[in-house]
């Protein structure tokens, strides 16, 4: 890690670096795309927690996919359950998904359709 640094390699080799560093422009282009993709959701401005270390109530802009479905829930705990796992919240009765915490878009949306379809 300490090498990433010395050689000014840090956000791009460093998962959590890369992820705060982020652009809200690069955020609403990935939370679009995942929308496109699944046919369904809103793409909303929000708030990611920092969380943990040095930095556990620091919050800080980004966009997010809201999905409304019928019951956030269990949705939720379906995600959870999914393989790979998906870890999302939910908020005024709708699973949030951010960006910012997400290193494979494409893993991500093939798991969510899979949620999805098993969910109706």
């Amino acid at each position: 890690t300490l090498l990433h640094y010395l050689r000014d390699e840090a956000e791009r080799e460093i998962p959590v670096l890369r992820m705060m560093s982020l652009t809200l422009d690069q955020l609403k282009v990935r939370a679009e795309a995942w929308r496109n993709e699944l046919g369904q959701g809103e793409v909303v401005t929000s708030e990611s927690t920092v969380g943990g270390g040095s930095l556990p109530d620091e919050s800080v802009s980004t966009y997010i996919l809201a999905l409304s479905v019928k019951s956030p829930d269990k949705f939720l705990k379906r995600l959870r359950e999914a393989n790979p796992p998906v870890i999302a919240r939910t908020e005024n009765d709708r699973v949030l998904l951010d960006p910012r915490t997400v290193l494979d878009d494409n893993l991500l949306v093939q798991t969510l359709k899979q949620v999805l379809d098993d969910y109706r």
